[in-house]
């Protein structure tokens, strides 16, 4: 991926722990073409998203695999399975080579912008008294400058081990310190999200009643639309704790991502927040599946398929704030930052 955020799947098994049929029976050839057939065909078996992404992965199969033969090299290769998956538009869709020192990304967002619209160092600098980081550098919190208001931004919620990080309790310090504040900024602008686990233990700490926020579809089948039941994806308040439950916004922008995105529709059900930024980047894979090429490549894929409460894919669209306001690369050259200043004006309402 260039220049930009990866955006990490909910939950990760180990590697190949639920790897794809084309790796049972028959032993691909290691060849151009019998790697690229390993790709496509674990997709087209495996991949949830067809639908809603809006692929004709038959006729891309024709296109692309025309474009290999005997001699083509590992560098055309890399470049023709890059644009295949590009046809997907999904940041959830990676391709690693052998040893994972190059990766690229599905997503034509990814591919063609940088994420700079939002600089911490501004907001350090210039909003925030004192700002203090915690939760192993992925928190940073202080008080707005000059009001009553707390600011808390969440950079990520990795996790080193894959599975829960004790880190991401030290929100309740943060909620402490800023515990008399009249309102709250939450800023996840640049999260590209990480483990349910850890989004739903800071989520957890804005919370007083339980939520069911999103339903997520395992893949079950060959078919494109062989899809299970629909499982609700839910959040519950954690015990020991004052929740804080006054006024909140929560900032986002195009970069903010799977667990990001996650994160922004628990708060979508809380009737004191205020959405405020850009749309999110629309990646809601919760689990994915890896796979290997004869050649050493890895990629991997969300076998999941997610909707809202209502019914709705956000897939590919993203969560539509309720107050849009957009920072420009010049806006932050500047040292302006147009989507913090708005939630500050919001907040003193």
């Amino acid at each position: 991926m260039r220049n930009t955020i990866l955006f990490v799947f909910m939950v990760i098994p180990l590697l190949f722990g639920s790897c794809d049929k084309m790796l049972i029976g028959k032993e691909p050839e290691n060849t151009p073409k019998g790697n690229f057939d390993v790709l496509w065909k674990t997709l087209d078996e495996n991949y949830a998203q067809f639908e809603v992404r809006h692929a004709n992965w038959d006729s891309l199969y024709v296109v692309y695999s025309s474009k290999i033969n005997s001699t083509t090299t590992d560098a055309e290769l890399w470049n023709i399975a890059s644009d295949l998956i590009l046809n997907l538009d999904d940041g959830h869709v990676n391709i690693f080579n052998k040893g994972a020192t190059k990766v690229v990304s599905a997503s034509k967002l990814v591919r063609t912008r940088v994420p700079d619209d939002f600089s911490l160092n501004l907001v350090r600098s210039k909003f925030i008294d004192n700002p203090k980081t915690i939760g192993e550098g992925y928190i940073t919190y202080g008080l707005v400058r000059n009001e009553r208001m707390g600011y808390i931004h969440i950079a990520s919620f990795a996790g080193s081990t894959g599975s829960m990080s004790n880190w991401a309790f030290d929100i309740d310090k943060a909620i402490a310190a800023l515990k008399n504040c009249d309102a709250m900024i939450i800023d996840l602008r640049n999260n590209g999200g990480g483990l349910i686990v850890n989004e739903n233990t800071i989520a957890a700490a804005f919370i007083d009643h339980p939520i069911t926020y999103l339903y997520s579809q395992r893949k079950t089948g060959a078919k494109h639309n062989d899809l299970g039941e629909k499982l609700p994806v839910s959040v519950s308040p954690r015990s020991g704790i004052v929740p804080f439950t006054k006024k909140i916004a929560l900032l986002t922008n195009r970069f903010t991502g799977s667990g990001g995105e996650y994160f922004t529709q628990i708060f979508k059900n809380l009737p004191y927040t205020k959405h405020i930024g850009d749309t999110t980047f629309g990646e809601f894979g919760e689990v994915t599946n890896m796979a290997q090429m004869p050649n050493g490549w890895t990629f991997r894929y969300p076998c999941t398929l997610t909707t809202t409460p209502d019914g709705k894919c956000p897939e590919g669209i993203g969560i539509v704030p309720d107050i849009w306001v957009e920072n420009t690369k010049d806006d932050i050259a500047a040292s302006n930052d147009r989507v913090l200043e708005s939630a500050i004006a919001y907040l003193k309402q």
